[in-house]
């Protein structure tokens, strides 16, 4: 998909208007558009949050495949308290972190990103993400699979699709202190995810 696209799909997707920008961490890293919504009343911090999503991370090539065979790619969605910039810069900093090495750091559900928050806001205390699959949508992953019409043949009315296309969806990031960091590094991304149930840690806190 295309920017616009993605665009449309996402405004589909989350419940409200938002507004986009292109972000990056330095000039001589990639530049990503990131769409923006904040949640709640401004008056209210305890009800404030962001939520921030990337729209055009999905031209990275990570080299994954759906089991059909569509070429996987990943965009990235993350919800803060608070009304700030700290949502969109992160999102920004994980496709950036991705993007260096998208076959070593593959955007799949467990990977970590270790002292992501950092490059963010030193003050964030909830500073290592973690990619999971969406738990913002009940319905799933939302994804979009789009079908190469240039690997076609056929005649007529019949055509048979010799590429299964390629496959967008969403991944969740949502960050991890220090003691949350080393249960998903010694027990895997299931272990961390049991640990922050059990505690109920509000895990749009990233200053918890």
């Amino acid at each position: 998909m295309n920017l616009e696209e993605t665009t449309y799909w996402l405004a589909d997707l989350l419940p409200g208007e938002f507004t986009t920008t292109r972000r990056r961490v330095s000039q001589s890293f990639p530049e990503f558009t990131v769409a923006e919504l904040q949640l709640g009343d401004g008056g209210d911090e305890a009800d404030a949050e962001t939520v921030a999503a990337t729209l055009d991370a999905a031209r990275i090539e990570p080299q994954l495949a759906t089991e059909d065979g569509s070429d996987l790619r990943v965009e990235y969605i993350t919800v803060t308290t608070g009304h700030g910039r700290t949502a969109p810069d992160l999102v920004m900093a994980a496709a950036t972190m991705i993007a260096t090495d998208p076959v070593q750091r593959s955007p799949q559900p467990g990977l970590l990103l270790p002292d992501l928050g950092w490059h963010v806001d030193e003050s964030i205390t909830a500073r290592h993400g973690l990619l999971v699959p969406p738990f913002l949508w009940e319905d799933g992953v939302p994804n979009v699979h789009e079908v190469n019409f240039g690997g076609r043949h056929g005649g007529g009315t019949h055509h048979e699709y010799t590429h299964p296309g390629r496959m967008t969806v969403y991944a969740q990031l949502v960050m991890l202190t220090d003691d949350e960091y080393r249960v998903a590094v010694d027990g895997g991304a299931t272990a961390a995810q049991q640990m922050l149930a059990t505690t109920q840690a509000n895990l749009n806190d990233v200053w918890r």
